[in-house]
């Protein structure tokens, strides 16, 4: 057998799903033994340990009560040669260890920047300050409209001349004298004019703790820390990084191999309405990066056309800042201890903060990714997968990991089909995710409280564990499959370090023409090399860049004039425009979005393959690995997809099915083309093995024998003599588990090669067997299923369909459709040989 082929049908732990672990009740070290022999017998041989809210008061976050169970787990894990992410934080955002960070200091906690705007016919002159409040500046600014400004006609009283303002305990208040003086000239008019104050102050953001009286906006909530305060981070790795490594520190670098930090907030959650994330003489660090004092009220208010750059240099400022004294550090003190930093920051497309991590992650949750209204390809969310995946590829790292399915019921509830899960899985993988983190497994669903925490559950108190081994094997093929392996794509889409567009994303996806993002700082890193006609980075090379409607005034100089080099020696580089204005940075090709024959004929080229008909919902990455070549191909639609299907080049010669395992020889259609036939939600892999494919001059029709299943009413199962959804049925209505159908049919004694079943309608999950068979197992629609003609026996045959609904109907009173409704046919097939 092939060596790679073997790997790929039995892929090691290392690329099992790693999901996340809710500790959230009263802790016992059975309840966790057994939970951890549980997931390993369905194929999960790791987890991401993360304590969340549910947590009794008595077991306190980082005790030694709470770090014995920790300890425990991870021995279990070691004993069992399974694998450990810890989590850093006591539920989420990360950086407060529970709000212990402030108890140490409470100057640690959050800092934001507030803008006060006061008419200038008011009496009351003044702002009030808090204790270590701090005044930023004072500006005198002419309306323009509604929370607009000139920035012309911006003038900074403090701290430009100190003594236009009067400092007290607890309030701030301007010298009336200079109000007057500067009133007094040029016929200004106190109508026309607000006087703005910026304070800085402490935001009183919270995150979400583990134990009672501790989640939003309850009294006990952990205040947030202040993320870009060294002193604080350095707080906060001594609390928290260094406990767990007094403790289990024995096991980094084997059986715990990362550390995850999950959406720090610089503010904090629940924070003062209207602050910004601040820290201490911030606006020094917003000079060094060339704004000035007059620019900052631009961060609050419109002040023109400088109001865009103002606002970008402060993103970039707060995340150069955030690299400074958060990521860095805690990725510094990760790789002296021998462990990967891995989890995401708290935005979709914040791929400049990615640089940190040795294994980038992202994450997809609250179904602002789905399925319906083309949610997979709109929209900031829709750029998840990629964020992280194309940061692992242009920083040579080896997995990248995206934490998925968190909330991702529909309405938010448990309704989450087996259907679904595969499509997410699907959409993550297509895109060059190699490390699942599914969010999220609960010790318990004890008390609402617990059950409908960011529901559902995605493991074992789910109705489809029992079958969850089916999609941790297949989670380990995809996962080795895009693990050491190189995507084909020559187009490259540039990005700001905080922004990623999706639109001209959307459209190569729906055209299968593969690209990566590549982002601001592989530029002023020097991560990128201009070769030619060539943008080299990682092991990706790119003939084309791609400005989606970005301002090029916007990155930083050095982009600009890598790409003047590269289009020198004669790359290409399109702006993709909405309208007809046109910088003259540099020396781009212009095409208009709408316009899609123009599209058509620069993009096209680049495709790896056409297809015939309607294909927008065929999504295709071609990648190399281990001196192969593969096709990875899904169908993220509700259609199903059949049509011809021309290789620019690289012809496959093998498919491999990585929900099966199975493989088999490709056929051609005939000189050019092969037949792709792929059902909706599915997924194949098409190798290049070097052998050229047998050409099909013509596809054999196979005769086909219909074969008559009649349902045998049960005593046990299903005691109705007729199919009906379960939900109409008053005993049945809130039920979510598992109910068997049996069928009998004849055989008349034909040798038939195939045996198809049918089933037509299924509410979710069908487990089919006929005679003695081994167990097959269907997940989403078309529910056929294909067994071997020997399987039949002269006479009578039996037919056994269990049926699995969704977890909703008990869990949240929904009464969605349920069970088997058929039709159910089967159809003998006798293949015809050629002569």
């Amino acid at each position: 057998m092939d060596s790679l082929y073997q790997q790929f049908v039995s892929p090691s732990s290392e690329f099992s799903p790693m999901p996340f672990w809710f500790w959230n009740d009263h802790l016992d070290k059975e309840k966790l033994q057994n939970q951890i022999k549980d997931f390993q017998e369905k194929g999960v041989e790791g987890f991401v340990l993360h304590p969340r809210i549910g947590i009794p008061e008595q077991t306190k976050y980082l005790s030694d009560d709470f770090m014995e169970y920790v300890k425990f787990a991870v021995e279990e894990a070691d004993r069992r040669n399974m694998h450990v992410i810890l989590y850093d934080e006591a539920m989420y955002p990360s950086g407060a260890a529970n709000g212990k960070v402030v108890e140490r200091d409470p100057t640690f906690a959050s800092r934001g920047l507030f803008a006060k705007v006061i008419d200038l016919l008011d009496q009351a002159m003044d702002v009030p300050l808090q204790k270590d409040d701090r005044l930023v500046a004072v500006y005198l600014a002419e309306k323009n409209g509604t929370d607009s400004y000139q920035a012309e006609q911006i003038t900074c009283l403090y701290p430009l001349n100190a003594q236009v303002v009067h400092l007290y305990d607890e309030k701030v208040m301007i010298s009336e004298e200079v109000i007057e003086s500067y009133f007094q000239v040029n016929s200004r008019k106190k109508e026309d004019y607000s006087c703005i104050f910026l304070v800085e102050s402490y935001t009183q953001g919270t995150i979400r703790g583990i134990h009672k009286n501790q989640d939003d906006g309850q009294y006990k909530a952990p205040r947030s820390t202040d993320l870009l305060n060294p002193a604080a981070v350095k707080a906060f790795i001594e609390i928290t990084h260094e406990r767990y490594k007094e403790v289990v520190g024995d096991y980094f670098g084997n059986t715990i191999f990362a550390m995850f930090t999950d959406e720090p907030d610089i503010t904090g959650r629940n924070a003062i309405p209207g602050c910004l994330a601040w820290t201490n003489d911030f606006e020094k660090f917003l000079y060094h990066e060339g704004l000035h004092i007059e620019d900052l009220p631009g961060l609050f208010f419109d002040i023109g056309e400088k109001t865009k750059i103002v606002k970008q240099t402060y993103e970039k400022a707060i995340n150069k800042r955030m690299l400074e004294t958060y990521y860095n550090p805690i990725a510094e003190w990760c790789d002296k201890n021998n462990l990967f930093l891995t989890g995401h920051p708290a935005k979709s497309d914040d791929i400049g903060l990615l640089k940190s991590f040795s294994i980038p992650g992202q994450d997809v949750v609250w179904r602002w990714v789905a399925p319906e209204k083309e949610k997979g390809v709109t929209g900031e969310h829709s750029t998840a997968a990629k964020c992280g995946s194309d940061a692992a590829r242009h920083y040579n790292r080896r997995r990248n990991l995206n934490e998925y399915l968190g909330v991702c019921g529909i309405d938010n509830s448990w309704n989450l089909s087996a259907s679904d899960m595969k499509w997410y899985t699907d959409w993550l993988a297509v895109r060059g995710v190699n490390l699942f983190c599914p969010h999220a497994f609960y010790y318990s669903v004890k008390g609402r409280e617990r059950s409908h925490e960011r529901p559902p559950d995605v493991g074992p108190n789910n109705v489809w564990w029992p079958y969850y081994k089916y999609f941790s094997t297949y989670i380990k093929r995809i996962s080795w499959l895009m693990t050491d392996s190189v995507n084909q794509a020559e187009i490259a889409i540039l990005t700001l370090n905080n922004h990623i567009p999706w639109k001209m994303a959307k459209y190569f996806y729906e055209h299968q023409i593969e690209f990566n993002y590549l982002h601001e700082s592989l530029f002023v890193d020097h991560q990128i090399e201009v070769q030619g006609d060539r943008l080299l980075v990682g092991q990706q090379s790119y003939h084309l860049v791609v400005l989606d409607n970005m301002d090029l005034s916007l990155f930083n100089p050095t982009v600009v004039e890598e790409l003047q080099q590269f289009v020198s020696n004669g790359g290409k580089v399109y702006q993709i425009t909405d309208n007809s204005v046109k910088e003259v940075l540099l020396d781009v090709i212009y095409l208009s979005s709408v316009d899609r024959n123009q599209l058509e004929m620069h993009f096209s080229p680049y495709r790896h393959a056409i297809l015939q008909g309607e294909s927008h919902t065929i999504r295709m990455t071609k990648i190399k690995k281990a001196g192969r070549l593969f096709y990875f191909i899904v169908n993220e639609g509700d259609v199903p997809y059949k049509g011809n299907i021309q290789f620019s080049n690289d012809q496959p010669t093998k498919e491999w099915n990585p929900w099966t395992g199975d493989e088999q020889s490709l056929i051609k259609e005939n000189e050019k083309e092969y037949l792709l036939d792929l059902s909706s939600r599915e997924a194949i892999i098409w190798c290049v093995e070097g052998d050229t494919p047998l050409s099909m001059q013509k596809r054999p029709i196979p005769k086909q024998v219909r074969l008559h299943p009649n349902l045998i009413v049960q005593e046990r199962g299903w005691n109705r003599s007729e199919l009906r959804d379960w939900s109409t049925c008053e005993d049945l209505k809130y039920y979510s588990g598992t109910i068997e159908y049996q069928y009998v049919f004849e055989n008349e004694g034909d040798k038939l090669d195939e045996v198809v079943i049918d089933l037509g309608t299924v509410y979710e999950i069908a487990e089919v067997t006929i005679n003695q068979s081994k167990t097959k197992v269907k997940m989403w629609a078309p529910y056929h299923l294909s067994f071997s003609g020997e399987l039949l026996k002269q006479g009578e045959n039996l037919l056994r369909v269990r049926v699995t609904n969704n977890s909703a109907n008990q869990m949240d009173k929904e009464s969605l459709r349920s069970g088997l409704i058929g039709p159910v046919s089967i159809k003998g097939i006798l293949k015809k040989k050629k002569d």
